[in-house]
């Protein structure tokens, strides 16, 4: 019962943002948030947040009651819900990456709620240490919806610097040595790629710690070593966007140097 219950709120909070009534939207965006058009700027295939924007978002936020129905979807409380989930889960898989999946939903995408409730779940629940706890899982089922969650928390972090002391230690030792690995698949790379760009866009920190943790290699070895197909090619160019957002720190070139690698290695004309 509690598996298929789970799995419920996981289906029905996919895309939840883009069919909330227009009434609920209205509240939980704001009339400026809600009619104004996408205007943040985009390297390589990942979206750009600076701090300040994300600090908008928590402007004049709405007083909520407690949830009734369908607002248990998006409400503040769910989040605590899917906490215990995660604490209780009792060895159950299954509830276990509908409740990640359900988090990864809610936290997706660009509108200012999405924001508000990744905040919950890394400030108010501080819930960010369990979820790297379970990055050692080897479920890929599990693995797929918990790094696309990872890289929403990362989206959505005020502070990118804070958070890349947290986790790019964590993410680095996830990824393969390179393209040609079979595990982790290919979706979850392009996840820990694309957590791992959000954080280098916003905070010199987290490059350096890149390359502290050894992860430069494993990076270029993504990027140079696939198999042409699909899913390792995306993956191959989200770790050369990585790369390339890394070599925006002139700071850093002289330890990118110490360390064997080049200006050309951060750089590749086919992505």
């Amino acid at each position: 019962g509690l598996e298929n219950s789970l799995c419920v709120m996981r289906n029905l909070s996919y895309q939840l943002y883009a069919e909330l009534p227009p009434s609920v939207r209205l509240h939980l965006e704001g009339p400026s948030r809600a009619s104004a058009s996408r205007t943040t700027e985009m390297i390589g295939c990942f979206t750009l947040q600076s701090k300040k924007n994300t600090e908008l978002h928590y402007r004049n936020l709405p007083t909520l009651p407690h949830p009734k129905g369908s607002e248990w979807l998006w409400h503040p409380k769910v989040v605590g819900l899917y906490k215990l989930v995660l604490q209780n889960s009792e060895g159950s898989s299954a509830a276990l990456e509908a409740a990640v999946g359900a988090l990864q939903n809610i936290t997706s995408g660009e509108a200012r709620w999405s924001a508000v409730l990744s905040s919950v779940v890394t400030e108010q629940e501080r819930m960010l240490p369990m979820l790297l706890d379970l990055l050692d899982s080897s479920s890929e089922m599990l693995l797929r919806p918990l790094t696309g969650l990872l890289r929403n928390l990362t989206r959505h972090a005020a502070d990118k610097g804070h958070t890349a002391k947290i986790m790019v230690n964590v993410l680095v030792y996830q990824l393969p040595s390179d393209g040609l690995q079979k595990t982790p698949s290919s979706e979850v790379v392009v996840n820990i790629c694309g957590a791992l760009n959000y954080l280098v866009t916003c905070s010199s920190l987290a490059a350096r710690d890149i390359a502290y943790f050894n992860g430069l290699p494993k990076l270029m070895g993504i990027k140079t070593s696939h198999d042409n197909s699909s899913g390792s090619l995306k993956a191959a160019r989200a770790a050369s966007t990585v790369l390339c957002n890394m070599f925006q720190y002139n700071k850093l070139h002289r330890d990118y140097k110490l360390r064997g690698f080049t200006r050309q290695n951060f750089m590749d004309a086919s992505f």
